[in-house]
C-alpha cells in the first residue's frame, strides 16, 4: 500500500541535550572529587608543618637534655630568694668536667644557640651551628629548691614543647 509507513527508519546517536546533561554531571562529580583532593593536599601540608615543628622541639629538647643530666650545678636560672620560680631565656651551668655550658636563646634570628666556657685556660666558645632554629619562643625555669630540676618550654610554628630535666650530679 503506502510503503513509506511501513518502515521506520531509526537514527542512532545522542542528541545535544543529552550530551550537556551528561557534561554537567561529570563536571559536578569532578569538581566535588577535585575539591576533596585539595583539602587533603592542604590538610596534608598542616600536617607536615606540625611534624617539622616537633621534629625541631624532640632535637633541640634532646640535646640540651642530655647535657644538662650531667651537670652538677644549675647557675641560671636560680630559684628567687621568696621561693617563688624563675624563668630566664637562657640556661647557665657547669657540666660534670667544670666547664661552664650555656644555651641561650637569640630572637633576633629565631635560634638556640650553645656557648662553651672550659675549666682552666682557654677561651669561651660558641658552637658554629645553632642547636635549633626557627624557634620562636624558649624559656627554662628553675622549679625547686634546690635547683636541681629545670623546666623547657618551647614553642615553634604554634606547636608546644615542655621538657623537664632532674640533675642527676651535684
Amino acid at each position: 500500500m503506502y510503503p513509506h509507513y511501513k518502515t521506520k527508519s531509526i537514527k542512532k546517536g545522542v542528541t545535544l541535550v543529552e550530551i550537556l546533561v551528561a557534561s554537567a554531571i561529570l563536571a559536578f562529580i569532578g569538581g566535588i572529587v577535585g575539591h576533596w583532593f585539595f583539602l587533603q593536599r592542604e590538610y596534608q601540608g598542616r600536617i607536615f608543618a606540625i611534624s617539622d615543628s616537633q621534629q625541631t622541639i624532640r632535637q633541640a629538647s634532646w640535646a640540651m637534655m642530655q647535657e644538662l643530666r650531667t651537670a652538677r650545678s644549675v647557675l641560671l636560672p636560680r630559684i628567687n630568694s621568696d621561693k617563688s620560680i624563675r624563668s630566664d631565656s637562657k640556661v647557665v651551668f657547669k657540666n660534670f668536667a667544670g666547664d661552664i655550658i650555656c644555651y641561650y636563646y637569640v630572637a633576633s634570628t629565631r635560634e638556640l644557640r650553645r656557648c662553651k666556657v672550659p675549666n682552666g685556660p682557654g677561651t669561651p666558645s660558641i658552637d658554629n651551628e645553632p642547636v635549633a632554629s626557627n624557634i620562636d619562643q624558649i624559656t627554662f625555669t628553675a622549679s625547686d629548691d634546690g635547683n636541681r630540676l629545670i623546666d623547657i618550654f618551647m614553642e615553634v610554628n604554634g606547636t608546644f614543647g615542655l621538657e623537664s630535666v632532674f640533675l642527676m650530679n651535684e
